[in-house]
């Protein structure tokens, strides 16, 4: 599903490190976002939306140049199920 939906993604080991992010586009198994920061593949992350109030645990599978001044990331959710809830709630909105 292709979106704008705004999110935030924080490190899971470190929840000060993180950037408020836009979703490029979602599945029930993961997500491409644009950030504005490089994050390195194979690091955990939590994302979470606070207009569906909604966080869920991921995996950077990729990261690489989108713009000049962006990246693009590839995620893969941890918990899909619990995730295709959440793309329901974006349809939704």
């Amino acid at each position: 599903m292709a979106t704008n939906a705004v999110a935030n993604i924080e490190a899971a080991d470190e929840p000060s490190s993180n950037e408020t992010v836009v979703f490029a586009n979602i599945s029930e198994h993961g997500a491409r976002l644009i950030a504005g920061r490089h994050w390195g593949a194979g690091k955990q992350v939590i994302v979470s939306d606070s207009l569906t109030n909604f966080r869920t645990k991921a995996e950077v599978v990729y990261c690489v140049p989108h713009t000049s001044r962006q990246f693009a990331i590839g995620l893969r959710f941890s918990m899909p199920r619990a995730f295709a809830t959440h793309l329901s709630d974006l349809q939704a909105i």
